[in-house]
């Protein structure tokens, strides 16, 4: 009891003891270090062991890779750190020195990020579809991706513009693997999902939360599997309401233009008329054993492979020359049937399949909303309007369905009767499908043997008229040449007829013809005159034996006639012309020369004009030196002459009453003087032949 004494030696119930003693307190901590970071000291020896320190870096250092000891208690290392205290208190040394800064500071590890690794809660999603769906799901729902998943499976069940409206997004919701769910798939996702077609079926709850799913596996559960049983049959309704008018205006459109090009085939007159032009023209050049009543259009490709002898032009060249310059109202066949060449691109049995698909499949879908998984709405979704989006453009899409069958029907029609009028077989895939091949090359063909043609006889036009140009010039320049510009005779015009080019050869050529005829004129004119040259070195005959030979009274020269034996009036009076003459001959002479050298240099020297000012001061200055040099050559050979005259008057012709002396020689010497009168040596003359006399017997003078 509470204040009883205790005996001693009698133990103390575990109630009534107290608190336990304190703990004994440890040694005090030492200046800067935090407080704790090791257990108390205790009376026996630890067991070694492997701790981390109590200061860390603040990141990760690269590691240090070492082989260890495995037991250090007998090594070297047993005295490193004995104690954990010690080994703080080391690196509390080593941080105040800064070693542990220095080495955090350069041997720092980079961190290692992971690119493209997604968090550990898409990680957490679980994947039921196959890893090709969902990478197709990102590629073709890329538009909304960053729409939540709630709003992009609304989006698809309300049938919503953005998703009807775009053709990856209903293309990809039309794929096989949309519309067919693999069992394995099924399995998988069927805790997840509603059955629709059951009753109450949308207070019924799943099996498993879909949000444990991944977002494509969502958007693939609540669409293509929960509403698998009419899905396919509602994407291919909504489909054609996003298609059926421009597919229908597509192909209708091609309908028309093979019936049209078909017709135009059909009314084609020119056509036909040039078809036989060439059946005829080939008739003719083949031989009896290959004439032919038709031919088929493959035969229309080898026009241009039949050439002509010299390999220029074509058969093909040539029909189109007939039909043009012959049959010109044939030649507007290829305005008629100029569809063939855009008419060839099209595929006419594709055209066929595309225009009967587009007919079964407004069909379908108006048989699945009658009476097929589109018919009952209550296996809709509930927020699924697929009924009311389609039931709005079915009345139009029959409509053209039925008017895209009109076309087919008579498109097939036309088309075949066509290709039986041009002898074609309708019921050969090949020959339908180059039927209109075969006239658009005919026709390209056809345009380019009418530009080669055309530019064959354009250029045969240009040479014929530049013909025809150069010939009138010729005409005109000879007529020119004839007539001269006022109608009078004229001579033919050096640039045209080259005549002043022969003047000049011909006067080159007679210049030094001129010049010899001029000093045999002279020769002969001396010689006729009995002039007397005497040879170099000798002296001159004496005027008394001159006239002595001269007399009238020599009756041994009675017979002879010479120039000293006329009067001497007359003599002068001769001799005076005769000068005149030669005078006159040189200066015609002179004249002439001047001429020719004025045609040499710059043409006509009485009519031609130098083209500068100091070319015809040149020439005028020319002239008048000329004129001055025969001026005063004339008045030296009048001077001559005059002299002459005079001296021969004063010694042979003496007066009547005077008696003939004779003359002293003065050139004589003094000594010789008195013997003047005695008869001189012979002396040598040279004198030519006086007409009278030969070669062999001239006339000599004593």
């Amino acid at each position: 009891m509470p204040g009883t004494p205790r005996r001693p030696g009698t133990p103390i119930p575990p109630g009534l003891m107290g608190p336990p003693p304190p703990p004994t307190p440890g040694p005090p901590p030492m200046p800067g270090a935090p407080k704790g970071g090791y257990l108390p000291q205790t009376n026996f020896g630890p067991v070694p062991t492997i701790s981390m320190p109590f200061i860390r870096p603040k990141k990760k250092l690269k590691a240090l890779h070492w082989e260890k000891v495995d037991a250090p208690q007998v090594t070297v290392w047993a005295a490193h750190t004995p104690t954990h205290a010690s080994k703080e208190e080391k690196y509390m040394e080593l941080s105040r020195k800064g070693v542990l800064d220095e080495v955090e500071k350069l041997f720092m590890a980079k961190e290692i990020k992971k690119i493209g690794g997604s968090s550990s809660k898409k990680e957490e999603k679980k994947q039921l579809i196959s890893n090709d769906l969902r990478k197709t799901f990102h590629i073709s729902l890329a538009k909304f991706s960053q729409i939540p998943t709630e709003e992009v499976i609304r989006m698809i069940i309300h049938c919503d513009r953005d998703v009807i409206g775009n053709e990856t997004v209903m293309n990809f919701l039309q794929r096989d693997d949309m519309c067919v769910i693999p069992d394995n798939t099924a399995k998988l996702m069927a805790p997840y999902s509603k059955d629709w077609t059951g009753t109450d079926a949308l207070k019924t709850e799943t099996e498993q939360d879909p949000s444990e799913l991944t977002r494509e596996d969502q958007i693939y559960l609540h669409t293509a599997f929960e509403l698998r049983h009419y899905w396919k049959a509602r994407v291919r309704a909504l489909l054609l309401t996003r298609t059926f008018e421009p597919e229908y205006d597509v192909i209708s459109g091609h309908l028309r233009e093979i019936v049209k090009v078909s017709e135009s085939l059909r009314d084609s007159v020119a056509l036909m008329n040039v078809l036989g032009l060439i059946l005829d023209i080939g008739n003719y050049m083949n031989d009896s054993n290959k004439q032919a009543t038709g031919f088929k259009l493959s035969s229309l490709s080898r026009l241009g492979m039949v050439k002509d002898e010299k390999n220029e032009s074509t058969f093909a060249d040539l029909v189109e020359r007939i039909v043009r310059n012959q049959y010109a109202e044939w030649d507007h066949f290829t305005d008629d049937i100029g569809g063939v060449v855009a008419a060839q691109k099209l595929n006419v049995e594709q055209l066929k399949v595309d225009a009967k698909r587009y007919i079964d499949n407004v069909r379908n879908v108006q048989a699945s909303l009658d009476s097929g998984n589109l018919s009952d709405p209550k296996k809709f979704h509930p927020q699924d309007r697929v009924s009311q989006v389609v039931h709005r453009c079915m009345k139009d899409a029959r409509r053209k369905a039925e008017q895209m069958q009109l076309y087919l029907d008579e498109m097939t029609r036309t088309y075949d009767d066509i290709m039986t009028f041009y002898g074609e077989d309708s019921t050969d895939d090949n020959a339908r499908r180059d039927f209109f091949s075969k006239l658009a090359s005919f026709v390209t063909e056809w345009k380019k043997s009418k530009e080669k043609n055309i530019a064959i006889e354009d250029t045969r036009r240009k040479n014929e008229a530049s013909l025809a140009r150069k010939r009138a010039a010729n005409t005109s320049a000879l007529s020119n040449a004839t007539t001269g510009p006022s109608g009078t005779d004229g001579t033919m015009s050096p640039s045209s007829t080259g005549a002043m080019d022969t003047l000049l050869e011909k006067l080159r050529a007679a210049a030094p013809q001129a010049r010899d005829q001029r000093d045999r004129r002279r020769r002969a004119r001396l010689k006729d005159r009995h002039e007397v040259r005497v040879a170099s070195g000798q002296q001159m005959p004496e005027m008394a034996e001159l006239a002595k030979v001269d007399s009238p009274n020599d009756e041994g020269d009675k017979g002879l006639l010479s120039p000293q034996s006329t009067p001497s009036g007359e003599a002068s009076s001769d001799r005076a012309g005769d000068m005149a003459t030669i005078s006159e001959g040189e200066d015609i002479a002179d004249r002439a020369a001047y001429m020719l050298q004025g045609l040499r240099g710059d043409g006509d020297a009485d009519s031609a004009r130098p083209a500068s000012k100091d070319g015809s001061l040149r020439v005028r200055k020319r002239r008048e030196s000329a004129d001055e040099e025969r001026r005063a050559r004339r008045n030296r050979r009048r001077t001559a002459a005059s002299n002459v005259s005079g001296d021969r008057e004063s010694t042979l012709s003496p007066g009547p009453d005077s008696e003939a002396t004779p003359i002293p020689d003065e050139r004589l010497p003094p000594t010789q003087s008195e013997n003047a009168h005695l008869k001189p040596p012979p002396r040598t003359v040279i004198s030519p032949p006086s007409p009278e006399g030969t070669a062999s017997k001239p006339v000599q003078i004593d």
